[in-house]
């Protein structure tokens, strides 16, 4: 998996699009040192996401979640943009070229302004300056996730699917 912003010094604190591209060029896998995770296969591999159905209802979570506590602890089906927030890094300062001094892990979630971010528990990145390993393609994927919504963690995000099952969304446009 390319570098993402996040595994940049200072990453912002909140959820970031998947797709953003950091501003440095990408470095070759040869030219990071052996002990980094782009040396090392991704154990498990990411879980593909499979296409949704044409009849999956696509309604944005922003919108779903403003009817919160009636849907608290119920089935819910949601849309949105992957993204990743980062949960913990270590390490600190820059590291020399090649180097990998810090470790991070990333949780998935489904990218809403101006309402944050819907983490997809369960559903996590780890790393280092390299690379990312992900449970699920995290790459600013468009997507449907089913879930059971609960209250999340305090200072974090107001709300988190549990149990999350998710599926593509095909926006080829139809002529």
């Amino acid at each position: 998996m390319p570098k993402t912003a996040e595994m940049l010094p200072d990453p912002e604190p909140a959820a970031v699009r998947a797709d953003v591209t950091p501003p440095a060029k990408p470095r070759a896998k040869q030219d990071w040192q052996a002990n980094c995770r782009i040396q090392k296969k991704c154990l498990p591999e990411p879980q593909a996401i499979p296409a949704c159905d044409a009849n999956v209802p696509q309604r944005p979570w922003v919108d779903v979640v403003s009817e919160g506590e009636a849907l608290l602890g119920k089935e819910v089906a949601v849309s949105g943009t992957i993204g990743l927030s980062l949960l913990k890094k270590t390490g600190s300062g820059a590291c020399p070229p090649g180097a990998c001094c810090h470790t991070l892990e990333m949780q998935i979630v489904l990218v809403g302004e101006p309402a944050g971010s819907l983490p997809l528990n369960g559903l996590v990145c780890s790393g280092d300056d390299s690379a990312l390993c992900c449970s699920v393609p995290a790459e600013g994927e468009s997507v449907v996730a089913r879930g059971r919504l609960q209250k999340g963690a305090p200072g974090v995000s107001k709300w988190r699917l549990n149990d999350p099952q998710l599926c593509l969304i095909d926006n080829t446009p139809r002529h």
